[in-house]
């Protein structure tokens, strides 16, 4: 079944550019230039994601993309030209599964087209008793509960989820956030991340078993007493 992908963009040859290259790789793709345009197309098409552009004529894409819940029912990468850490974590804490700066590598936003679509595809993740339902993109504690994450919390967590106990590098886990240019955008992206993640994942004055690997980055260490 082919990957529909809604591309939102003003700039008419970089919306022809995109939408040229996910047909060409199997994917059906329809555009709307303005947050106006996209909303219409909502209402008659089911995209599995957005490529939504952040600077639009009729507003902001991120602040849309939070009013609109649009990350709880489509797959969502930010694709834009602002790329400081401030706007990558508002984009995921909006709601976005991804953040690509421009200008764009068709290639490599391909392959987080599929990675999204693959991160919604994993099965339920269990460590230490907390449950990690990445398809439903929720996290709950051992006791039931439900923990609220943003985007961003999630997709590192997910990550670190996925290899427990092997050492993941600050730049594998920004990655898997963003596309980022490394002369403007540093790894103070994932530690803010992970510095959230501990603090709201620590148990009755247990510490999240979230563990710094000095040199390296960070893991995921379970069963521990």
């Amino acid at each position: 079944m082919s990957t529909t992908v809604l591309v939102v963009e003003d700039a008419p040859e970089s919306l022809e550019l995109i939408c040229s290259f996910l047909k060409q790789n199997g994917m059906t793709t329809f555009a709307a230039r303005s947050l106006a345009e996209m909303r219409q197309r909502l209402q008659s098409h089911q995209p599995d994601i957005i490529l939504l552009d952040v600077n639009l004529p009729d507003g902001d894409g991120i602040e849309a993309a939070r009013k609109l819940r649009l990350g709880s029912l489509y797959g969502l990468i930010f694709v834009t030209a602002r790329d400081s850490d401030d706007d990558i974590l508002a984009g995921l804490d909006a709601g976005g599964d991804d953040y690509v700066t421009k200008p764009i590598n068709l290639k490599t936003l391909h392959a987080r087209i599929r990675s999204v679509l693959r991160r919604s595809r994993e099965p339920v993740i269990t460590f230490d008793g907390w449950i990690l339902d990445v398809v439903r993109r929720e996290l709950f504690r051992p006791n039931g509960q439900l923990l609220e994450l943003t985007a961003g919390e999630m997709n590192i967590l997910v990550a670190l989820a996925s290899r427990p106990g092997e050492p993941l590098s600050r730049d594998f886990l920004l990655d898997v956030i963003a596309n980022r240019d490394p002369t403007s955008i540093s790894g103070h992206t994932v530690d803010n991340l992970i510095a959230r993640l501990r603090k709201k994942m620590q148990l009755d004055g247990k510490d999240a078993p979230i563990l710094t690997v000095r040199g390296i980055g960070y893991a995921l260490m379970v069963g521990r007493a």
